[in-house]
């Protein structure tokens, strides 16, 4: 009765799992879902809402409804989901909103959506340095009701906005009354330029854990914050993007994505990854006259590819990883391949061992535990170089590295497995024929 009676009451459930059910149900329900919560809960909900879902969700809504939600959106959100809308709709959705509201949601829509501008909130509190602690504090506690959800630092600025200070709210609370800002701040303060891309950010929150770093414009006004939050949210994203586009995804499909749109999005890369099998298919062919005289080497043809495939992927997926979080510098992919290399050498002679003895007691032919051993060992090696080679080549056609690598990765390991297995039996085979 309890689990149904927080259901039935949505006071008590948590604005995220309210989004969580919502992203659920098709549109049309999700709306009438929406419009039967209380009008204090919509924003809260709308916030937690999957950027994708958003402007399926919302396009639906009378201007009526989607005006009031947007007048209780903070700015940064409210440009979030107007940034969603069709162009032509955007312009007439911001007229719509209240005078004060509508420079600073058209400001943050000015910034593209993966830099600093674009995922940055407006909603800070700037000081002066002449003034004092207990002014400061007056001033804290008549925006007790309007002020940012969440302080960590206060900013100190100059006559013309630019940012020349920082300071805790510990550090006001717990000083002299009379004291100035300006003998208190700090004046080396961390900061973040506009136009510098999200991904930058999360590294720099990940290495110095940061709560909150300022935003200044060119000129050093400073216009915004980038929050912990945020970049919480930027971090999932890049990782759910790097994951997808590895294995050929657009990086924005979810499970609820609509299939129409999924098909879209996947089917341009299957067929590419069509293309690439028929190159693999186009070695097999070559050496099918080997095959029709030794069949017992089909058995081992897919044996030997996946292997390769599998070790690529290992060595690719580190690789990628480190050029996310910006942990390759300069001299580290000539270190990354020598290192792969070793790999690929010591784990081809163990699973090229291992595959041999089995292949020679499956089918009782030294001959062909040898071939089979010596072309897994190969084939270890080019997956391991492949790994590094893919991703460094992608980045340096200044094509992100997560990019559909797996792919590329995988017809390597397909084709050289292919072609070293098989070209090792057509020489075994010229000096030692089947009798």
């Amino acid at each position: 009765m309890a689990g149904t009676e927080g259901r039935d009451n949505p006071h008590s459930i948590h604005p995220a799992d309210l989004a969580d059910e919502l992203q659920r149900l098709t549109p049309e329900e999700a709306q009438e879902r929406l419009r039967a919560l209380p009008k204090e809960q919509v924003a809260a909900v709308v916030q937690e809402l999957d950027d994708e879902l958003r402007p399926r969700l919302l396009a639906g809504l009378p201007e009526k409804e989607l005006r009031e939600l947007l007048e209780a959106l903070p700015h940064n959100e409210a440009a979030d989901v107007i940034g969603s809308l069709p162009p032509e709709q955007q312009e007439e959705v911001i007229e719509q909103l209240p005078q004060k509201d509508q420079a600073e949601v058209a400001n943050l829509l000015q910034y593209p959506r993966d830099t600093a501008g674009g995922i940055m909130s407006d909603d800070f509190i700037a000081l002066r340095q002449e003034q004092t602690v207990e002014e400061c504090l007056r001033r804290l506690r008549g925006k007790a009701e309007e002020g940012p959800e969440h302080i960590s630092y206060l900013y100190v600025t100059d006559s013309d906005c630019k940012l020349i200070g920082i300071i805790s709210l510990r550090d006001l609370v717990f000083r002299r009354p009379e004291r100035k800002i300006g003998e208190l701040m700090n004046r080396d303060v961390k900061c973040v330029s506009v136009n510098d891309d999200q991904e930058k950010i999360a590294r720099l929150f990940e290495h110095y854990h940061y709560l909150a770093l300022p935003v200044l414009e060119q000129d050093g006004r400073l216009v915004g914050i980038v929050s912990a939050k945020a970049v919480m949210g930027v971090i999932q994203h890049e990782a759910t993007e790097d994951m997808q586009l590895m294995v050929g995804l657009s990086g924005e499909e979810r499970a609820y994505t609509p299939w129409q749109t999924s098909i879209r999005r996947r089917l341009p890369w299957l067929c590419v990854n069509l293309l690439t099998a028929f190159v693999a298919g186009a070695v097999v062919q070559i050496f099918e006259s080997t095959i029709a005289r030794w069949t017992a080497l089909a058995v081992f043809l897919p044996i030997v590819a996946g292997q390769g495939g599998n070790a690529g992927a290992q060595t690719l997926t580190v690789i990628v990883r480190e050029m996310a979080l910006g942990e390759m510098t300069k001299g580290d992919g000539r270190k990354a391949l020598i290192k792969e290399a070793i790999l690929g050498v010591c784990n081809g002679l163990a699973i090229g061992i291992l595959v041999g003895v089995v292949g020679y007691f499956w089918k009782g032919d030294m001959r062909l535990g040898v071939i089979v051993g010596i072309a897994m060992l190969l084939n270890m090696i080019a997956a391991a170089l492949s790994g590094v080679f893919v991703p460094y080549t992608l980045r340096a056609f200044k094509v992100d590295p997560a990019l559909a690598s797996s792919i590329f990765v995988t017809t390597v390991t397909d084709v050289a497995g292919f072609f070293f297995f098989l070209g090792l039996a057509a020489i075994a085979l010229k000096f030692f024929p089947i009798r």
